[in-house]
This record gives structure tokens, sequence and C-alpha cells, in this order.
């Protein structure tokens, strides 16, 4: 393609289309225009490399070319910071309004005010556990349903079994279910010096032991299932003559109302529940203490876990052995126990499986921060600094989780 050169623009590196002359660059005027338009669209429209970028490209051509990329990388730049600024405007309200709703629950800081802070801030949880213990004392003073017992329900040994005392005395359930693991947590604790770890151990199991006893109470009040002995009760024996109404054909016992009110309790098992609502908690503490699934093979972990649970079962099982209660009353009240402990660990706890199953949740923050800003903190306020590293064996040492009550916030870097 060839430009008229002498229509007044200005050729390349200086030089006429005439003689060779010279012509300096600077006395190029704004005046300077093409008298051509279709050569100008050619110029334009051009992709072949010399109508771009190309060295051998006129001047005119580069110029368009650069200005146009120049207002699309503009257009880019005000797009991108318009909707960049607009997102943190945003995130930044969302964070405005989060401190606002939360700012009243900050939490004083441990070290400056002593472990009686953490009580305080949790007074409503203790508050909960004194209501459930008093619903569940209620539950005494209610009598059971007395479901319809007539002649055809001993026709099979149901309610026939003989009359047995507890091999597991119910005295002897608050003591399996709260002190023994009272002993290992306060056992823990000594060792870790690791008071919000005491603290939140202690809520959740009794929290738990209330919860579930209120539930298994409220039940069987509600179902009044008779117990495998019921007959023996009844009647004073398996070999008693039965006595029914002669209008509604239910039985007419000779044991007192408040023997009578115990045979109608069979629906879920109360030790069984208790059993399993306590020493499952334990079970689910100590796992996460020992790091059972810390992806190491150390299989020893497990044992003091299933001899736990061993404990459990072996009380569900003496009370299918005594009569006392039907295998779905254990099995059902098995599974209200280990629910309800379930609930109340991870209230408190983190998962079995996560990368510090042994802490705490981080929902106390450090210093004054608002739990608004702890909360969307994906870092746990526990969790050791970056550069150091650990094991179980650093644990055992110093307890590493890094809280306000604790007594030594040290930690063995490697």
């Amino acid at each position: 393609m060839e430009i008229n050169w002498a229509s007044g623009v200005e050729p390349r590196n200086g030089i006429t289309a005439s003689a060779g002359c010279r012509k300096p660059w600077k006395e190029r005027t704004s005046s300077t225009r093409l008298t051509d338009t279709s050569e100008i669209g050619e110029i334009i429209m051009d992709d072949s490399p010399e109508s771009d970028d190309s060295p051998m490209a006129p001047p005119l051509t580069r110029r368009l070319s650069s200005t146009s990329r120049a207002q699309e990388n503009m257009k880019k730049f005000f797009t991108s910071a318009s909707r960049t600024i607009s997102n943190a405007v945003q995130r930044n309200h969302e964070e405005l309004k989060d401190s606002e709703d939360l700012i009243e629950e900050e939490i004083p800081i441990l070290a400056e005010l002593g472990p009686a802070a953490l009580f305080r801030y949790h007074l409503n949880d203790w508050l909960q556990i004194v209501l459930v213990i008093l619903l569940w004392l209620l539950c005494f003073l209610v009598p059971p349903f007395q479901r319809h017992v007539g002649e055809k329900n001993f026709a099979t040994p149901e309610l026939r079994y003989p009359f047995k005392s507890n091999t597991i005395p119910f005295q002897a359930v608050p003591v399996i279910a709260v002190f023994v693991p009272l002993v290992v947590i306060v056992g823990i604790f000594i060792k870790r010096r690791n008071f919000r770890d005491l603290h939140h151990a202690l809520l959740g199991l009794l929290t738990a032991v209330a919860l579930t006893a209120l539930i298994t109470d409220a039940v069987k009040v509600g179902i009044g299932r008779p117990r495998p002995h019921f007959y023996a009760r009844c009647f004073g024996g398996t070999l008693a003559q039965p006595n029914y109404d002669p209008v509604t054909g239910n039985v007419i016992c000779v044991a007192t109302a408040k023997e009578m009110k115990e045979a109608y309790k069979s629906f879920p098992s109360g030790h069984t529940s208790w059993t399993f609502a306590g020493l499952s908690y334990l079970a689910m503490y100590m796992a996460g203490k020992l790091s059972i699934f810390d992806r190491k093979g150390h299989s020893w972990k497990v044992l003091p876990i299933i001899v736990v649970m061993l404990c459990a079962t072996f009380v569900g099982v003496t009370r299918i052995d005594d009569y006392w209660h039907h295998w779905t009353d254990v099995c059902t009240g098995a599974s209200i126990g280990t629910l309800t402990a379930y609930f109340c660990y991870r209230q408190h706890f983190r998962s079995l499986f996560d990368d510090l199953p042994h802490s705490t949740y981080d929902y106390i923050p450090v210093g004054s921060v608002p739990r608004a800003t702890q909360i969307k903190s994906k870092r746990s306020v526990s969790a050791p600094p970056e550069n150091s590293s650990f094991d179980n064996s650093s644990y055992d040492k110093t307890s590493y989780d890094v809280e306000q009550g604790r007594v030594t916030d040290s930690f063995d870097h490697k």
C-alpha cells in the first residue's frame, strides 16, 4: 500500500516521497490530514502485520491502534475498580452491622478478671441445668399412665418374669454417670492446666446427664409400659392367683400404689440412659484428647474408649438380666443417652475428625474483640503459632491450646 505523501502527512522517519529531502518530525502540525478517505479506511481496516503494531506500519495506524487499546484497558480498569470498591463497601457494612449486634457480648480477659469471667459468661447455661433438674424432679410427682393389663397380656411370659433386686442399684447410677467422668476430667485438668477446657467439659457433662434424666422420666410417665416382672409385682409372685376387674378386665393388684407406680415405668431404661449419657460423653472427651482419628494408625488409643463403652453396655445388660426392662427399653435408653451426650459434647468441643479435636471452640475472643470478628476468623484462637510444629507428645507436656485461662502458654518449637 502506498500513501500520497504530498497530501501533507509526514512519512516515517521524516523522509518525503520526493527527492529524499528530510523534514523534521516536530514541524508536523495539527492540520496534518489525509485527503484520500478510501486510503484512510484501508489503513484502519487492514489487519496485516504492517497495519497494526508492526514497525513497518504507518504512524497513524499505530497511533489509532494504541489509542483503541488504551481506551479498552481504561474501561476494564475502571469497571474492575468500581466492582472492587462496591464489594469492599458491602463487606465493611456487614462487618460493622455484626459488630454492632455483638458489641455488647464482648467477653473480659480471663487473665485479668480470673476464671469467674468465664462462669459469668455461661451463667445462663448453668441456670438451664438447674431448671432441667427441677423439671426432672417434677416428673416424680406425676403418676405414670396406667396401661390396661388384662388376662390376655399374661398369655406370654413377657410380663411374668420373677421379681429380682437390682444388680446395680439406683444410687450407683449417678456415681457411674457423673462421678467417674468427673474424676477423669479433673485428672486431665491437673495435667493440662486448661481452665476453659475444664469448665466446658463439666458444663457439657452435667447438661447431658440432666437432659437425659428429664427426657427418660418424661417418656416413662407418658407411656407407662409394664415391666417384665409386672405379674409378680402385682399379684405377689409368679405363681400367685391373678384377680381382674369384672367390668374392665383390668388387673386388681395386691401391691401398694407406690410399688405399682414403678411397675409402669419400663420404657425406656433409666439406668441405661443415664449411664450411656455420662460414659458416652466421657468416651468422646477422651477420644478428643487422644486424637484417635489423627491418621497415624495408633490402635491402642481406641482401647480406653472401648472399655468405657463396655461398662455402659454392662449396665444395660444387667437391666435385662434382672427382668426390670425389656431389651427394647435398654436399646432406647442407650440411644437417648448417646445422642444427648453427642449433642452436648459438640456444643463446646470440636469434631473428633477435626485437626484439633482436643480443643474447645474459639468463641471466646482474645481481649475485647467482638464475637463477630472471632466467628469470622477461620483460624482458632487455641491454635499454635504459624512457625510452631507439634504432636501429641508436645501436647502432653504443655497442653498446646493457647487460651485465656491457662497457667502456661509456652510451646515446644522444633
